[in-house]
């Protein structure tokens, strides 16, 4: 035990992080000595507690072993986070509005994944039947309906038209996003259909 160094540690820093860590006192001033040429450093009892329970990034460690809080982003990263977070909510709202109900006909469509593909099978079976071939088809709203084959291209011709905008719309707001200037001009985007 090294009574010298009680209540210091041995921190390897690494990014601003401790990539290493061990108690001083268990090492002798040789061994210390070596731990220091290989770029740890000596830190006391109070940085050393600054460092603990670091995820928030607090603190920092230079590779001289000065602790020292976090800097506060500047501008120019706190516009970069925001423009991301944004493109990646116009985004979500996007494809979340792509698979909504849509109506024709005076009736109501669901199209999600399952909905899809009950859509194509039922075109499949209704051209194997004949151009005035129809089904009941139950609605989004849980209405029964009488569809043929052309409806339901109807339907799916209506969401490639919605889609179309959504994804126009989209790149519109992703192109304001990134030409923003402010958190604010940011913040203000919202997907205009």
């Amino acid at each position: 035990m090294n009574d010298k160094r009680v209540n210091q540690y041995l921190i390897l820093p690494e990014n601003g992080q401790r990539k290493d860590t061990k108690l001083a006192v268990e090492y002798d001033e040789a061994q210390i000595a070596d731990y220091l040429k290989q770029g740890y450093v000596i830190a006391n009892h109070d940085d050393f507690n600054k460092l603990i329970g670091n995820g928030d990034g607090e603190y920092l460690i230079a590779d001289d072993g000065s602790v020292y809080p976090k800097p506060a982003p500047t501008d120019a990263e706190l516009l970069a986070a925001a423009k991301s977070a944004k493109i990646a909510e116009l985004k979500a709202e996007r494809d979340s509005k792509e698979v909504e109900p849509i109506t024709y006909n005076g009736n109501s469509y669901d199209y999600d994944d399952k909905a899809r593909e009950r859509i194509n099978a039922a075109i499949i079976a209704l051209d194997v039947q004949g151009a005035d071939a129809s089904i009941d088809w139950t609605t989004a709203d849980n209405q029964d309906v009488k569809v043929t084959a052309n409806d339901l291209r109807m339907v799916i011709a209506m969401i490639a038209q919605r889609s179309n905008a959504l994804h126009v719309a989209y790149r519109a707001a992703k192109d304001k996003v990134e030409a923003a200037t402010t958190v604010a001009e940011v913040d203000a985007v919202t997907l205009n259909l």
